[in-house]
């Protein structure tokens, strides 16, 4: 299973849910960084909802960062999930982006992409979707900056935690190279970038 990075502001509950099934019913063990997690660990502890799979940690604080793994087995085997946890002082910050978002991508012709960029801010932050071009040649300026063609600008009320989505339809070949998605605000800026493969619908791989 891939790892799932989240980000929250401190003081906030934070719930990580890992719902499996099988039979006989499977146990459920949680480790942090690699290490069976307890709750005299922790500051105020922590709940787990064994009927919903899910552990609880409410206000967290910067400790808290960090990796958690859900373990579930019986004796036919096991499977286990990490969620990667990222804790920001709730007070004036740049931008951060969620980790592995936007995402790099391949299409066929013709087809529709979405990519994705997840932005915490505070104060709330402008969004750009940006696609990196050329000219003359050159994909960079004289002054070192990248040649970009804003594609979408918006704004982004990151603390319902919506999701800010750039959607590409009927992509064509042309439509291939990379994308950036650019959140700044009064603090200062982030950025992620993805590349985007467009292939043709006819392309064959000959053995």
């Amino acid at each position: 299973m891939k790892k799932r990075s989240v980000v929250v502001p401190t003081r906030k509950t934070i719930k990580f849910r890992c719902q499996a099934s099988g039979n006989p019913v499977p146990s459920l063990r949680w480790y942090k960084n690699g290490k069976e997690f307890r709750k005299d660990q922790r500051i105020g502890g922590f709940k787990i909802r064994d009927h919903v799979w899910t552990l609880i940690m409410e206000s967290v604080v910067l400790s808290d960062e960090g990796n958690y793994t859900c373990v579930v087995d019986n004796e036919y085997g096991s499977l286990k999930h990490t969620y990667q946890l990222y804790v920001v002082e709730d007070c004036p910050h740049r931008p951060v982006l969620q980790a592995g978002l936007p995402a790099n991508q391949t299409a066929v012709v013709g087809s529709n992409v979405e990519f994705v960029c997840r932005v915490f801010s505070h104060p709330q932050p402008h969004i750009q979707w940006l696609k990196h071009i050329t000219v003359n040649g050159s994909w960079v300026r004289p002054d070192g900056h990248p040649y970009v063609r804003v594609l979408k600008t918006s704004g982004l009320n990151t603390m319902d935690k919506e999701t800010d989505v750039l959607t590409l339809r009927n992509v064509m070949l042309e439509d291939s190279g990379k994308y950036t998605c650019l959140a700044a605000n009064s603090i200062g800026f982030s950025y992620h970038s993805a590349w985007l493969t467009v292939i043709d619908s006819t392309f064959k791989i000959l053995i």
